[in-house]
């Protein structure tokens, strides 16, 4: 099952490995952590076979990015584009509604 998109990664869970090649080794400061994932977040957004969406219809969502060496979440509100996105997923089966 070498396409599983959940699976162990091996190597320390401090170090965190972006799909443009940058590495983060976190040291306990999350305020660098954080500085370091806003610039990344932007890679890993941009490839949408990695990552996974949850929304909270209709204020906010969760994605889940799958990096090199880890999981990066992001939590943030919708956009408006991203909320027709949604209710179309649904239509066709491509999403699930939870808890309605």
């Amino acid at each position: 099952m070498a396409d599983t998109w959940l699976s162990n990664l091996s190597g320390s869970w401090r170090d965190v490995k972006c799909p443009c090649g940058s590495t983060f080794h976190f040291k306990g400061k999350v305020d660098e952590l954080f500085a370091w994932e806003r610039i990344h977040l932007r890679h890993m957004e941009s490839d949408h076979e990695n990552h996974e969406m949850l929304s909270f219809y209709p204020k906010d969502m969760v994605i889940i990015y799958h990096s090199a060496s880890g999981y990066v979440i992001e939590r943030r509100k919708h956009r408006r584009e991203e909320i027709s996105e949604v209710h179309h997923a649904q239509l066709y089966g491509q999403a699930k509604l939870a808890g309605v």
